[in-house]
């Protein structure tokens, strides 16, 4: 509220709202989310904002297709031939030659982006994870350096092509209840 938000921020929702199955309802997930895009949305911030949504992990809940292997790695934290030799991992952290344990991906998950810069009706069909975040900070404000020491921003799919920055949307905000979900305000009928 105090006009001093800087380019990049990671918000994390206390437990109860952060969409956990075990342990947080999905109201709750859906009042934190609303509340922080109806404020960015009414903010001098929304013409330069992109809100990134996005999971962690599963936690249980499974997926019926195969995710990617990505990192090939042969270790004890890894299922026997599963990962493939670890010949071609990334490089690890002090020293250690490759980075073992990190084969690929697991389920699938939804990642959300909003803002006046995304897609409208879009769907991309872009394998991503949590990196692929990383690597837009990093391609948008760092000239495209990346972390190195087998993080996976280095071989991450972008999230970019999930927006349109030649054509920026101007329908204006759809402001939504935090509780209900129902649309509040709507000025110039986005849809």
């Amino acid at each position: 509220t105090a006009g001093k938000l800087p380019a990049v921020n990671f918000l994390k929702a206390a437990g109860y709202q952060d969409g956990h199955a075990g342990y947080s309802d999905p109201l709750d997930e859906q009042a934190f989310i609303v509340h922080v895009i109806n404020f960015l949305q009414n903010s001098g911030y929304w013409s330069n904002t992109v809100v990134v949504i996005a999971y962690d992990d599963s936690d249980g809940w499974y997926d019926h297709q195969m995710p990617p292997i990505v990192n090939q790695s042969a270790s004890p934290a890894d299922v026997p031939g599963f990962c493939g030799t670890g010949a071609n991992a990334l490089a690890g952290v002090n020293g250690v030659a490759h980075a073992q344990g990190r084969c690929g991906y697991g389920p699938r998950l939804p990642m959300l982006v909003i803002s006046p810069w995304s897609k409208p009706n879009f769907v991309d069909h872009t394998v991503t994870d949590q990196t692929s975040i990383i690597r837009f900070v990093e391609d948008n404000w760092l000239n495209g350096q990346r972390i190195g020491s087998g993080s996976f921003d280095a071989i991450a799919n972008s999230i970019a092509s999930m927006m349109d920055f030649a054509r920026p949307q101007s329908k204006g905000t759809l402001t939504l209840n935090p509780t209900t979900g129902e649309i509040m305000g709507n000025p110039n009928g986005v849809k």
